[in-house]
């Protein structure tokens, strides 16, 4: 049920298909490893989320990129010709196969791109992924340190300044390669008009661009409310889901998804959601 699979140039990327033809219509859910953690997963989220998957009749590729794990680095192929290299394979295996692909951090970026580049992508799991800060983050810093101590406010004034004088390519959306606002606008249009369906979570885990909710909506502007996406804050989680009901938390919220959005009787509006899976709300937000 869990096959080694090699691929990529010269065979040097690893990963693991799970599933079997019995599930061949059901979209394949791709997972690139999150930062500097294997395939896994942080805390085996990876190999939970597949294993659970599979008993319900789907397949998961989880998958090493270059330099971590099993996969070896190559000077010339990074992460994106990666993940685009896996779509490759599958779609060249499994025939006529549709994928959702994201991840924790970079695998959420990836996702993004994936979709961008491939038309058999039909939804992008975003776990702390892409936003931007804007006024609502601001509004949200300053009304915290508001609820400080005044015997703080100098200190948090000063640092507030030091932040001002840090390097632009300092800045989260630059580390990670977003692209510029108004492109990420245009882009999530495009995606939403494809049909592509969107996860996105966001975690108390990513303070320093992320504090309240309402930035997804100005950031993605009328996108946002689209019935094509979710949107959850959790600001109770941290970024690796480290604690086990947060994890199992995370783990029904991508099951449900995957099967009331992304498969192929969720692509018929007229399909009610699957029976043994609640539908959610679409913006969710849990303190």
């Amino acid at each position: 049920m869990e096959t080694i699979v090699r691929f990529g140039p010269n065979a040097q990327l690893v990963g693991i298909l799970s599933g079997t033809e019995l599930a061949a219509d059901a979209p394949v859910l791709v997972l690139p490893n999150a930062g500097l953690v294997p395939r896994a997963g942080p805390f085996r989220l990876h190999v939970e989320l597949a294993r659970r998957l599979l008993a319900l009749g789907w397949r998961t590729f989880r998958f090493d990129l270059p330099g971590v794990g099993e996969s070896a680095r190559d000077p010339g192929f990074d992460y994106r010709e990666a993940t685009l290299a896996a779509l490759e394979y599958l779609g060249a295996n499994l025939s006529g196969a549709r994928f959702a692909v994201g991840g924790v951090c970079s695998a959420a970026d990836l996702g993004w791109m994936a979709a961008l580049s491939n038309e058999r992508v039909a939804g992008v799991m975003m776990l702390d992924g892409m936003c931007y800060a804007g006024p609502w983050f601001q509004l949200a810093r300053f009304t915290a340190a508001l609820r400080r101590d005044p015997r703080h406010w100098f200190g948090i004034a000063r640092r507030l300044i030091q932040r001002k004088r840090v390097r632009t390519n300092d800045r989260p959306m630059d580390l990670r390669n977003w692209p510029p606002l108004h492109e990420a606008r245009v882009q999530m249009a495009t995606l939403l008009a494809r049909g592509v369906r969107f996860l996105c979570v966001y975690t108390g885990g990513i303070g320093d661009y992320f504090l309240d909710v309402r930035q997804f909506g100005w950031t993605f502007r009328a996108a946002a409310s689209d019935p094509r996406v979710r949107l959850h804050h959790w600001p109770d989680c941290d970024h690796t889901y480290f604690a086990r009901a947060h994890r199992e938390r995370l783990l029904d919220t991508v099951i449900t998804w995957l099967v009331n959005d992304v498969s192929p009787a969720a692509s018929v509006r007229a399909q009610p959601p699957h029976p043994a899976v609640a539908r959610p709300a679409r913006h969710e937000q849990v303190t």
